[in-house]
């Protein structure tokens, strides 16, 4: 395993080096004037300042802008609430740790640097995880190996290269699958929480230790009714003490994973509500987590934005979602900013956008279509009547890929899909990897590990037959292998090109 991930990690740093190189190039031409959130800049402190600041100027677009700014100014306007605060924090730590050590340009300017650093090493570690995530699942050592390959040239790139919270959100989450699947459920659970105050749709991943909790007990229970029913020709009594024991145990960890996993989304939200929706004054004792008072120049940007400061809230006008806190205020928020809500994305103005979003979505449309056909019994039992082991391990990921893509196509701006569910769903990349080997026929069925046991020998291990996996001219013109990689690579390229110059692409 260890040479695999070497050359995994070769491979991964070498993609991403050359999206961070088509940001740079592409940062060079004219940004468009978009309807976009721009606080004002930091003045240049010298001119390797200026200088470094333009070159990552595509790196600082769209939502990179909101996460840089709480990094640098914390919760200063209340619209920048709708993102959660785990990679402001990584963010402000490290950059605050390393300015010390080079302070060589602006804070400012330098804390763009390191969350253009932080993304790159978060997705090295990815693609590891990724293929150690794939063998766990049972899956056969080329499938694992492709399904790392295409995570580094996912179609949501540009988003885990930038200032975004995509490329941290899936290190977590796939550390968390890997710890949960070797059964060390606390530290998984633990993890898993981490993605809670990471992106809001961490909230979901608690069905992973809750479904394993749940086959856990079921498999308790039918033993212990099968230990009752083997005692005697008739039909002995269910051992009343023993099954009540093993519910109550399971019951207690299931609520435990339940306030594991809301107690971040709680903290934050009963936090926000701490800014901007309590009058009374805050005390001395917990000055350190107010932001710094805005200065002239921020405080009319507010106000020409039209967006609160939590100075600028009084007794007699508090923000409209405050009644929400700590349930509801975040889709408050969204509603208000961004008009999030179900089905008011729905417009023909949206129309590419939607465009934009349907292949993911017909990638997950076949996953689920395909293993509903091949594995009926366990989909349609919630993994209870599982066909096989492999099965009973993948049936949560089908539930959360299905669920993140029904929840984005009615309630989110649909063009965020990609990037969610490619930052989400592991089961997206096991897909698309079978496609590339032409076993997807057999990667949900039965016979898949036996047949993927005569392409092993042919799989290649060095760096440069790892990129020939991936070259859409290694396979047949019009095959769905080369469609799939023209996919995801012109997806890259133009997700640089738009992206960093404001062009819409979110």
């Amino acid at each position: 395993m260890k040479s695999e991930c070497k050359n995994l990690i070769a491979f991964a740093a070498i993609v991403k080096l050359l999206v961070i190189i088509l940001l740079i190039l592409s940062s060079l031409l004219p940004n468009y004037r978009a309807d976009a959130f721009e606080p004002p800049e930091v003045s240049c402190t010298s001119k390797i300042d200026c200088l470094l600041r333009y070159t990552l100027d595509g790196f600082h677009k769209w939502d990179a802008i909101y996460f840089h700014f709480i990094a640098v100014n914390g919760y200063l306007l209340e619209n920048t609430l709708a993102f959660f605060p785990l990679f402001p924090i990584f963010l402000r730590l490290i950059s605050s740790l390393t300015y010390t050590l080079l302070p060589l340009w602006s804070f400012w300017t330098h804390s763009i640097l390191v969350g253009v650093v932080l993304s790159f090493f978060c997705n090295l570690l990815c693609t590891v995880q990724m293929y150690r995530l794939s063998k766990l699942l049972l899956m056969s050592d080329s499938l694992s190996v492709v399904s790392a390959l295409l995570f580094a040239i996912n179609p949501a790139s540009v988003f885990f290269t930038t200032l975004y919270s995509e490329a941290l959100y899936s290190f977590l989450f796939l550390s968390a699958l890997i710890w949960t699947y070797e059964c060390k459920y606390v530290t998984g659970c633990l993890i898993l929480s981490m993605t809670v105050f990471c992106r809001s749709n961490g909230l979901v991943n608690c069905g992973f230790p809750c479904f394993f909790q749940f086959i856990l007990l079921v498999n308790k229970l039918r033993s212990l009714y099968g230990k009752g029913r083997r005692g005697s020709a008739k039909h002995s009594p269910l051992p009343v003490s023993a099954a009540t024991m093993a519910v109550f145990h399971r019951f207690l960890a299931l609520l435990a994973i339940f306030l594991c996993m809301s107690s971040p989304y709680l903290i934050y939200q009963y936090y926000a509500g701490f800014l901007y929706c309590s009058t009374l004054p805050k005390p001395a004792s917990l000055s350190f987590m107010l932001p710094k008072k805005p200065g002239p120049e921020l405080e009319e940007f507010a106000n020409e934005l039209g967006v609160l400061t939590p100075y600028s809230i009084n007794s007699s006008f508090q923000p409209v979602w405050c009644a929400g806190v700590p349930w509801s205020s975040y889709m408050l928020l969204q509603k208000k900013f961004w008009d999030v809500g179900a089905f008011s994305y729905y417009r023909w103005r949206q129309l590419p956008n939607f465009l934009l979003a349907l292949p993911v979505l017909f990638l997950i449309f076949k996953i689920v279509s395909l293993f509903g056909r091949k594995t009926p019994k366990t989909i349609f039992s919630f993994g209870l009547l599982e066909d096989s082991r492999k099965h009973q391990l993948l049936v949560p990921h089908i539930y959360h890929a299905l669920f993140l893509s029904m929840y984005g196509i009615i309630n989110v701006h649909i063009q965020v899909l990609t990037r969610m569910l490619f930052s989400s769903c592991p089961v997206l990349y096991w897909y698309c990897a079978s496609v590339l080997l032409n076993e997807q026929d057999n990667i949900f069925g039965r016979s898949h590990l036996r047949k993927a046991k005569t392409m092993e020998s042919s799989m290649p291990r060095q760096l440069i037959g790892l990129f020939r996996l991936v070259n859409p001219l290694s396979y047949p013109p019009w095959s769905s292998q080369r469609t799939l990689l023209y996919y995801f690579y012109s997806y890259i390229v133009i997700g640089c090109l738009m992206h960093s110059n404001f062009l819409p692409w979110t």
